[in-house]
């Protein structure tokens, strides 16, 4: 469950929000000033967090590392993955046995 708690009740109750968040899953945002600041999450959410943030930034590793030797500028690699993006939704629209 999502709760929303201000930093003074948060401290004043942090003992049993961070059993709540740890046993329960909940995850509460931390309010100051009546706006979001933080929010605390479980270790096991978090590790989950850093385990899809890492294998995505493998993935943009590798793709650089694929296209590492490509001739193209910036604004020409931009123009070739717009036309990419197009033909490929283009595509999909298509019934499937023009395809």
């Amino acid at each position: 469950m999502e709760r929303r708690l201000g930093v003074t009740e948060v401290r004043s109750r942090l003992g049993e929000i961070v059993d709540k968040v740890q046993y329960q899953g909940d995850t509460v945002v931390l309010e100051k000033n009546g706006k979001p600041a933080a929010v605390l999450i479980s270790f096991a959410l978090f590790e989950q967090f850093l385990r899809q943030r890492d294998a995505a930034y493998q993935v943009v590793v590798d793709v650089q590392q694929q296209n590492q030797d490509l001739k193209m500028n910036e604004d020409e690699l931009l123009t070739f993955v717009d036309e990419a993006v197009h033909a490929v939704r283009k595509q999909a629209k298509q019934p499937a046995k023009t395809r």
